[in-house]
């Protein structure tokens, strides 16, 4: 005697003659694995990037803005333009990859800033108590 039972007569009659439903296209083809409005077409590759960022790269300042803002308007002797030649010595070694060059142009033309702000600042703060302090003539009248 057989353990499988080859007996079907437990089963529906509908579910054994009836072959599956039939789907039907309506019109609409949806494109698959391409892109929309290319019938063939292989799906766009994604292709990634990675970049490594190193911490010690983002701490090399040239400090461009401030020596510009310094040879428009505090430009004492020349210091602000003379900042600004470091500043893009700085960039230019920056881009080139001599971390050392850049590192040591931007800490000069940090220090060319320094120097032309306080000088103008003092220089200004000067005029202002001179001005302030000077006698004025008295009328007579």
């Amino acid at each position: 005697m057989s353990t499988e039972s080859t007996d079907t007569t437990n089963k529906p009659t509908s579910y054994m003659m009836e072959p599956p439903p039939s789907y039907v296209n309506q019109g609409f083809d949806p494109p698959r694995g391409g892109m929309i409005g290319f019938a063939n077409a292989s799906a766009p590759q994604v292709h990634t990037t990675v970049v490594n960022i190193i911490p010690g790269e983002l701490s090399i300042r040239d400090h461009l803005p401030w020596s510009v803002f310094n040879t428009f308007y505090m430009n004492f002797c020349c210091l602000g333009f003379i900042a600004v030649i470091f500043s893009v010595k700085s960039r230019d070694r920056k881009v080139i990859g001599d971390r050392i060059g850049a590192m040591s142009y931007g800490s000069t033309a940090r220090n060319l800033n320094i120097a032309a702000t306080m000088f103008t600042v003092i220089t200004i703060i000067i005029v202002l108590i001179m001005l302030l302090s000077a006698p004025r003539p008295q009328r007579i009248g």
